[in-house]
């Protein structure tokens, strides 16, 4: 009988496993894949608040970062730039891996290639059955889905499905570049945009996030940077809103798998371990006083709303405005911006923050010039 068992084992299973027994209790944490840290589709870039929040993963960073240039389709470019380091370009495999190493040096067993089948609630217990046709079985006193978006268990538990979703592939290329390039064109990247992003000297990533399928958005966009048509792409789809339930008796559902995901970017890494946080502290004391209830549960789900609800909320308003734009729009948005020289300004904002959009997007709305922009589109989504 484990008290907690993780499904995934990502940053945020890693991190719930790590935290959770750092607390004694017997952690567990099975992940589908082969081995920790393959595969992985995510450009790899965090912000110094997050590094420095949860640094368990030390040592895995290829790049810093204190500028990025954004290009509008005419390929009018506008630069974001603060003297200190505002993110950190990290090995995201190495990082998964340094991650669970210190889980498994706090106590924490993990399973690879053990893809979780079934979660089952009673009432002693919970029943978790790995493998396929859920063949070997293991009991926990409570489990955490840490699983990525598009995993079935949280339906099944009856805390329903998020049915929104955008889709990201990237893929490496050789090219030279010292800093972060993001690219809005509606041809490029329908509903999304498109980034160069450096990793190791002569090599980066190349990406593609769109409401479309990205992968062939992907191959027009490695088009115009390499005649190497033999890139592996990845891919992987991105939740656009939260499930209704995020807990249940006995279960909890933490990170991209919960929709906790930043609408603007995409990113998961950020808000899935602040959430991961308030799961660790719902589930230590209910473990303690063994009330594994829904009803004691359910106070996971008020803190993390709590805490990211406003972001999540403008951060789908945002995303729904510029779905209607198009490149002439994007274009004359640039212009408005460069014009009232808030590049400039932008940066030493207090609203400012690397993780934080809401209250970025909000004075952006309401600054004079962007608001025209959007006006129209402001008047259609309150309708």
């Amino acid at each position: 009988m484990y008290d907690v068992v993780i499904v995934g084992a990502g940053p945020v299973g890693s991190y719930l496993a790590y935290s959770l027994a750092k607390l004694g209790h017997r952690v567990a944490v099975f992940e589908a894949k082969e081995t920790i840290g393959s595969k992985v589709c995510c450009t790899g870039i965090v912000s110094r608040e997050c590094y420095d929040l949860f640094p368990q993963g030390t040592g895995t960073v290829l790049r810093e970062v204190s500028s990025a240039s954004f290009f509008a389709p005419s390929g009018q470019r506008l630069t974001l730039a603060k003297d200190a380091v505002q993110a950190y370009i990290i090995d995201r495999p190495a990082f998964d891996i340094a991650l669970a190493r210190k889980a498994q040096e706090a106590g924490v067993e993990y399973f690879v290639q053990s893809r979780v089948a079934a979660v089952l609630p009673e009432r002693e217990g919970c029943q978790v059955r790995v493998g396929g046709s859920g063949r070997q079985r293991f009991q926990a006193r409570a489990v955490v889905l840490a699983c990525g978006f598009g995993s079935v268990l949280p339906e099944k538990l009856g805390m329903g499905k998020i049915s929104n979703f955008l889709y990201g592939a990237q893929a490496e290329v050789k090219v030279g570049l010292d800093e972060v390039k993001v690219y809005f064109d509606q041809k490029l990247a329908p509903g999304g945009f498109a980034w160069l992003v450096p990793t190791s000297t002569g090599r980066g990533l190349a990406g593609v996030i769109s409401k479309r399928r990205a992968s062939p958005l992907v191959k027009g966009l490695l088009s115009r940077l390499t005649a190497d048509d033999n890139l592996e792409i990845r891919q992987k789809a991105i939740p656009l809103g939260s499930l209704p339930r995020t807990y249940g008796d006995r279960v909890l559902v933490v990170g991209e798998v919960a929709g906790q995901v930043k609408p603007t970017t995409g990113g998961g890494i950020y808000f899935g371990l602040l959430c991961a946080q308030l799961a660790i502290n719902t589930l230590h004391q209910a473990l303690l006083i063994d009330d594994l209830s829904s009803r004691r549960l359910s106070h996971y789900q008020r803190q993390w709303r709590a805490e990211i609800a406003a972001d999540l909320r403008l951060g789908y308003l945002a995303r729904r405005l510029y779905n209607n734009l198009g490149n002439k729009q994007i274009d004359q948005l640039f212009d408005l911006m460069i014009t009232s020289r808030i590049p400039e300004e932008l940066p030493q904002w207090e609203e400012f923050s690397f993780d934080r959009h809401g209250r970025l997007i909000s004075r952006l709305l309401r600054h004079g010039l962007v608001a025209a922009v959007f006006a129209p589109r402001l008047r259609i989504s309150k309708c």
